[in-house]
């Protein structure tokens, strides 16, 4: 999740992360989970740091935008995201 991609999503930019978040001083497989199970725990674990975190709103948001991300993204899951994108659709 480090580094800027530079890559624009429906005129969103990816989030610059500068290293200091602290998802960039955990493991990065915590939050691209292999299976359902490890997904659990994963969220489970990752959640409570997304939810403190000061950059959860530009990650959140670059992460609804882009329905290709996988993984756990402002303590989101893909399954999440795609609920959300769906209610902004009908909004």
């Amino acid at each position: 999740m480090l580094g800027s991609s530079g890559k624009a999503t429906n005129g969103i930019k990816a989030p610059y992360f500068d290293g200091s978040q602290v998802c960039a001083q955990i493991d990065p497989e915590l939050f691209f989970p292999e299976n359902a199970a490890e997904g659990v725990i994963s969220l489970r674990l990752v959640k409570p740091i997304c939810n403190s975190c000061e950059f959860k709103a530009p990650c959140l948001e670059y992460a609804v935008n882009d329905p290709e991300l996988q993984g756990i993204w402002a303590g989101t899951t893909a399954k999440d995201r795609m609920r959300m994108r769906r209610i902004k659709r009908k909004a």
